[in-house]
């Protein structure tokens, strides 16, 4: 058996040193935010001399943060359960049938890569035109049409990566489309409709954007507003917005970890066990 030289090992602890190296850069952030959160208004220690609970206990007094979380959620959800079904019909047509522009489908992609900023003036009088400004409605939509070209051409590469053989002894037997395309088809693909669906969900849950341009009142602020809310109500106060910043992490990650397995096997495109 041959034995492993020194250069290896080095090259191996200059692997490792690097990995950590990018661990450090980017948990740092997130640690020292914690710390903050977590620590009294005016400690500016390294090391904190006590810990408490002053910050979350101050956000959860006022009752405008629970509507906030709850503004967030509705926007995020009402955005998957709208693009989700879209999208998948879409990606369908686009992988199994051959029509007239279908080669340029690659043309979703531009889609995102225009700055949304410059959309803005026409999105705000298109909606205020249909009575939708200032409505989750109005979030919701320009939400989905921002997610749906990205998420069509995510499912359009695993419906790609399906066995289209199946596909066809299901129609052979009588199944209609969308039968075959619920009870075969979708199960197949489950990971990456779920890679799709916490793709979406983050991207709803962090866009400020949208919901800023398209919402005056109050009521229907979402989180990454109400952060910058609190930035003008409580002025230096760090840790109150570091607690408000932790807190409006956990959905998102929440939903990550749920379906981490399902999520991984989507980018990668395999198939769970």
């Amino acid at each position: 058996m041959r034995r492993k030289g020194v250069a290896f090992y080095v090259k191996e602890s200059l692997v490792w040193a690097a990995f950590l190296l990018i661990a450090i850069f980017v948990l740092f952030p997130i640690l020292w935010g914690l710390r903050t959160s977590l620590t009294p208004r005016f400690d500016n220690g390294f090391i904190p001399a006590k810990l408490t609970l002053e910050h979350y206990s101050a956000i959860f007094s006022r009752p405008e943060v629970w509507r906030y979380f709850g503004n967030s959620l509705i926007i995020s959800f009402g955005t998957i359960l709208i693009v989700l079904p879209v999208s998948l019909l879409a990606a369908y047509a686009i992988a199994r049938f051959k029509f007239k522009g279908s080669q340029f489908s690659i043309v979703f992609l531009i889609l995102p890569l225009l700055p949304a900023i410059a959309l803005l003036v026409p999105l705000i009088a298109y909606m205020n035109f249909l009575h939708l400004y200032n409505t989750f409605i109005a979030v919701v939509l320009v939400n989905v049409v921002f997610s749906m070209p990205f998420a069509i051409w995510m499912l359009k590469n695993f419906i790609l990566a399906n066995p289209i053989g199946i596909e066809e002894a299901a129609l052979i037997d009588g199944c209609s489309r969308i039968r075959m395309l619920v009870q075969i088809a979708v199960p197949m693909m489950t990971p990456g409709i779920v890679s799709v669906a916490v793709y979406i969900f983050i991207g709803a849950w962090n866009n400020y954007m949208y919901s800023f341009a398209l919402s005056t009142s109050p009521l229907r602020r979402v989180l990454p507003q109400a952060i910058l809310g609190f930035l003008g109500a409580w002025g230096a106060n760090w840790g109150g917005l570091n607690a408000i910043g932790i807190l409006a992490m956990i959905p998102p990650v929440f939903f990550f970890l749920l379906f981490q397995k399902w999520f991984v096997a989507g980018l990668f495109g395999q198939q769970l066990k």
